[in-house]
């Protein structure tokens, strides 16, 4: 009888937590029900008060010059370590394209010394830890995870892996192998086409096109002696920037890290310079032939800026109410929500720090209304350059930016992570510190002002990569034809082996 009055009691407890439970989700479906617009435009946001940390209370300069930004963070029992390193793809050879990736791909998977690659993949299984490397772009990345109690055979390990890598003979073959197999593909996706097609309309010979240039000619001719020249020129410990978080009192770790790159010989470096003026391309229609896709990938845009211009926040937000702002944005509203053309859609403005970057808008669509879809785009574009948006609308973007701010600070990694990054591209220290304040300084007649100086409808390039024939037949739903946008220029599908123009 006892068990069967706790059971009993049990379920009569349950059943009120039930019913209580059930009251309070109805009461929270009918405060949500009366506060859900009906409009996105009308969606409010509260006022975010957050400052972000500064980052003087995390960097620290290591015994050999290396800058390490560190948090402690007792809370989880494991050790987070990035290493960035100033190289990148854009810094190989032309001849020698493909050099900078396999260089860090080796590096982790080539051997070490004293340890062969599975020995490494082994050792690692064995801590449940973990080590990559990556060379892409303008930067070079390494980094490390491991349980808190293993920091210092962690460590011990990627100091092997970044300073003693082996290159061996056989995984230079293989990897030089699965490269070839990988470019064979190249033309297989529409994304990768559109991606270095763009990337060679609108910059030309500049170094950032270098990662997409590699060939079967130029990853056939990289030998060992490339790799290891290649890394002997960048990694050294004076060209590191140091991100790290976990279960550790920060005196051990810099202790640690000295240790880690005592009696490594430091050097100079010596970067080729990066042109930071770039001609503008012929404006026009450029057609991609890709005749096996039943959808088109459109690219609408032009060369743009660098990152830390004055006019940054009122762009960001000119961008956001542009086609950068999800559902919100008038390019996405448009050309998905009221056409009902594209599943993906909107703009960007691509701000890098040494070279400028571009505009670009973009969606994807049946062949037939890509021209209509471009005029919606180019006619959205023309729209906010003369315009003003409503003050209301530039708020609520404004608030979607604040909010998103505590976003690189949300953990003890992403705040190391956050200022490691803007050393490593020499953001200003207020950068951080300001945001909110630059973000609400923005105005209507900013937005105007900034869409007018930095959208140029005169300038566009057009990248369509499908079927031309299909493409130039247009709908007969819609008059719109690209001929409408320029002159129309064939492009042939290049060679995936060598990149020339079949």
């Amino acid at each position: 009888m006892r068990r069967l009055s706790i059971l009993l009691f049990g379920r009569s407890v349950a059943l009120v937590t039930i019913l209580a439970l059930a009251a309070v989700l109805v009461s929270a479906a009918v405060v949500r029900a009366d506060q859900i617009v009906d409009h996105p435009d009308k969606l409010k946001f509260k006022e975010l008060k957050y400052q972000p940390p500064k980052p003087d209370k995390y960097r620290h300069t290591l015994k050999c010059g290396a800058k390490a930004c560190v948090a402690e963070n007792p809370e989880v029992p494991t050790f987070d370590l990035t290493v960035l390193i100033r190289t990148g793809s854009m810094y190989e050879p032309l001849e020698k394209a493909g050099l900078a990736d396999m260089t860090g791909y080796l590096m982790r998977n080539g051997g070490v010394q004293g340890m062969t690659a599975k020995e490494l993949d082994e050792r690692l299984a064995f801590l449940a830890g973990e080590i990559s490397i990556n060379i892409r772009g303008s930067r070079g990345t390494a980094r490390l995870f491991c349980l808190s109690k293993d920091i210092d055979e962690g460590l011990e390990l990627l100091k092997k892996v970044l300073r003693t890598p082996v290159f061996d003979k056989k995984a230079i073959d293989r990897y030089r192998t699965d490269m070839l197999s990988e470019m064979e593909q190249r033309n297989a996706s529409t994304s990768s086409i559109e991606s270095r097609e763009w990337q060679f309309l609108m910059y030309g010979d500049h170094p950032c096109t270098i990662p997409y240039r590699s060939t079967e000619q130029s990853v056939k001719s990289i030998t060992r002696e490339d790799l290891v020249a290649f890394h002997k020129k960048y990694f050294f410990p004076k060209n590191f920037i140091f991100a790290v978080s976990g279960d550790f009192k920060t005196k051990d770790i810099l202790a640690k890290l000295n240790n880690m790159l005592s009696g490594w010989p430091d050097q100079q470096l010596n970067l080729p310079k990066i042109p930071d003026q770039i001609p503008d391309p012929k404006p026009g229609v450029y057609m991609v032939k890709k005749e096996d896709v039943n959808q088109s990938r459109i690219r609408v845009g032009h060369v743009g800026v660098k990152r830390d211009i004055p006019d940054q926040y009122a762009l960001m937000v000119m961008n956001d109410l542009l086609g950068g702002g999800g559902f919100t944005s008038r390019i996405v509203r448009r050309v998905r929500s009221d056409e009902g053309l594209a599943y993906n859609a909107g703009s960007a403005f691509e701000r890098p720090v040494l070279y400028p970057g571009t505009f670009r808008a973009w969606f994807q669509t049946k062949h037939a209304t890509g021209a209509f879809g471009t005029r919606l785009i180019v006619d959205e574009i023309k729209r906010i350059r003369t315009e003003k948006c409503e003050a209301e609308i530039v708020d609520n973007s404004k608030a979607s930016f604040i909010s998103d701010v505590v976003n690189p600070f949300s953990s003890k990694n992403n705040i190391v992570n956050t200022f490691a990054g803007d050393d490593y591209t020499g953001r200003p220290d207020d950068y951080w510190q300001d945001y909110t304040k630059n973000i609400q300084a923005v105005t209507p007649d900013d937005v105007l002002a900034v869409a007018q100086k930095y959208l140029h409808p005169d300038k566009l390039v057009f990248l369509v990569i499908g079927d031309p024939e299909a493409v130039q037949k247009g709908s007969d739903k819609h008059d719109e034809r690209f001929s409408d946008f320029g002159e129309i220029k064939i492009l042939p599908l290049r060679d995936p082996m060598t990149l020339e123009v079949k």
